[in-house]
């Protein structure tokens, strides 16, 4: 009798501890990300080839090389070739 009991608590208790887990992440198709200076910065979206390195992009007028991330979140960075694909002007 017992098995018949706990079977449907525990898919209740798990159901409700991984609703806790998932985590909402808003990517924006039209722009890209940087973190610099301890902030998040959007860029334009760039256009990386898709191989095994980051995406990088250079900000003027300092020339530092940022890697790209497709939203405000350090596990979604833009996979690349390890190059800069461009270039942006931050104030």
């Amino acid at each position: 009798m017992k098995p018949k009991f706990l079977i449907p608590v525990l898919a209740i208790i798990f159901a409700v501890a991984m609703s806790f887990t998932t985590v909402a992440v808003s990517a924006d198709p039209s722009s890209d990300y940087i973190f610099r200076n301890g902030n998040w910065h959007q860029i334009p979206e760039m256009n990386c080839v898709n191989q095994d390195q980051s995406c990088l992009v250079r900000v003027l007028p300092d020339g530092t090389n940022y890697p790209i991330y497709d939203s405000q979140s350090f596990s979604d960075p833009k996979i690349g070739s390890g190059k800069v694909v461009g270039e942006v002007t931050l104030d």
